[in-house]
C-alpha cells in the first residue's frame, strides 16, 4: 500500500511529533508499505523520509522545482518527482497514493488532506483519509468539522468516513477495512426519496 504522509515542514515544538512520526515509520515497514510525501528534508517531512530509508521502505517524494531549488529537496531519495506547482505536487501525490494521513502540520498540511476530503464528498476519490491525531493536535480542527455537519454544510456520512486515531494501527486496519461514502448527491438524492 502506498500511503500518503501530509506533515509540517517543522518538527514542532513537541518532542511527541517526532517520536510518534519515528514509530509510525517502523509500524509502517513491517505492513511493507511504501511513502509519498512532499520530498523535503525539513522539519518531520525529513524526519519521516530519512527514517523510512534507513528502515528500506520505498519514499516517492513529489518537490517543485522552486522548493527544491531553494535546498529543500531531500537529495537521499531515489525517487524524485518534480514538478512546477503545488498544485500539480498535490495531484501527483494523490495519483501515487492508495491512502492518506494528516501528520500534524500547518496550513499545507491541512490544504493537502481537504483537497482529498473534498474529492471523496463530491465522488471524485474512494480512497481513505486518516488524521493521525497526536497529541490531540487534531481535536478542534474536528470540532469544527461536526459543528459544519450540525449547521447543515456537511454531510454526517462525509464526516464518519474520516478515520481520526492516535494509533497507526487503528488507523492502518481501518485504511484496509474502508468502504468508501457515496457522494453527495446520491447521499441527497436518498434522503429526499425516504
Amino acid at each position: 500500500m502506498n500511503i500518503a504522509i501530509y506533515c509540517g515542514s517543522s518538527f514542532g515544538k513537541n518532542e511527541i511529533y517526532k517520536t510518534t512520526a519515528l514509530n509510525m515509520v517502523d509500524f509502517l515497514a513491517k505492513k511493507s508499505c511504501s511513502i509519498v510525501y512532499g520530498g523535503s528534508k525539513a522539519g518531520l517531512m525529513g524526519v519521516i523520509s530519512n527514517y523510512a530509508l534507513e528502515k528500506d521502505i520505498p519514499v516517492y517524494g513529489v518537490i517543485t522545482h522552486d522548493l527544491a531549488n531553494k535546498e529543500l529537496e531531500n537529495e537521499k531519495l531515489s525517487n524524485i518527482i518534480k514538478v512546477d506547482s503545488i498544485r500539480e505536487r498535490k495531484a501527483k501525490m494523490e495519483e501515487l497514493s492508495d491512502a492518506f494521513i494528516a501528520y500534524p502540520g500547518g496550513c499545507g498540511t491541512l490544504e493537502e488532506i481537504s483537497e482529498i476530503l473534498t474529492s471523496i464528498q463530491v465522488g471524485y476519490s474512494n480512497k481513505p483519509c486518516a488524521f493521525y491525531n497526536v497529541n490531540g493536535y487534531y481535536d478542534k480542527l474536528i470540532g469544527f468539522l461536526n459543528t459544519a455537519v450540525n449547521e447543515g454544510f456537511m454531510l454526517k456520512e462525509h464526516l464518519d468516513s474520516i478515520i481520526v486515531s492516535d494509533d497507526i494501527e487503528k488507523i492502518y486496519t481501518n485504511f484496509k477495512n474502508y468502504t468508501p461514502p457515496k457522494n453527495k448527491w446520491e447521499i441527497l438524492k436518498a434522503l429526499t426519496n425516504c
